[in-house]
């Protein structure tokens, strides 16, 4: 997907571009389905703009794209608005394949829901082929990055976060009122 300068938010963190992302997207009471494990400190972000977080087993137990479909299926209500996905995965490591990737971005789109993709780590692949979710749905996707985890710049906390920029608008507004550092 094209990158333009309206499709990046720098933020303090990668928590902080996860938070914009997570703030601009869910209303109280909306789920966020996560596929599990996921970095612990996720839910919370969910919880603090009053949204539910829903752990989908996944890694382990999704080995084919139909299984993941199956699994994320048992967990989808009509409250769920968005699907956290972690590759290469923290705190396993694990890369999901791109053929699960595929599927996984292929079923957020049918039932509308936002893609919040964590990618920081995604210079961090020793076995398999990570697969940009962006790259497959860029209008749905919200990808996050790190500078820490990627140039060895953990003592600035920055990172950031790219998505469709007719509604990164509303990512700047979380954004504005959550934090003064690096990106200001």
């Amino acid at each position: 997907a094209d990158t333009a300068t309206a499709n990046v938010l720098i933020t303090a963190r990668a928590t902080g571009a996860l938070g914009a992302a997570v703030g601009a997207t869910i209303d109280p009471g909306d789920e966020v389905l996560l596929i599990a494990p996921y970095w612990p400190l996720f839910a919370g972000i969910v919880q603090s703009f009053s949204g539910h977080p829903v752990a989908v087993p996944f890694i382990g137990v999704a080995d084919s794209p139909e299984t993941a479909v199956e699994t994320l299926d048992a967990k989808r209500t009509e409250r769920s608005v968005a699907i956290y996905l972690g590759t290469p995965n923290n705190p396993t490591g694990r890369v999901i394949p791109p053929a699960i990737v595929a599927a996984v971005v292929e079923w957020a789109q049918r039932y509308d829901l936002w893609i919040l993709a964590d990618e920081v780590y995604e210079d961090y692949v020793y076995r398999g082929e990570h697969c940009y979710a962006r790259a497959l749905a860029p209008e749905r996707t919200y990808s996050v990055h790190s500078f820490s985890k990627a140039y060895g710049m953990a003592g600035n906390r920055c990172g950031y976060v790219v998505g469709p920029a007719d509604h990164m608008r509303e990512l700047r507004k979380v954004s504005l009122h959550s934090f003064y550092s690096t990106p200001t």
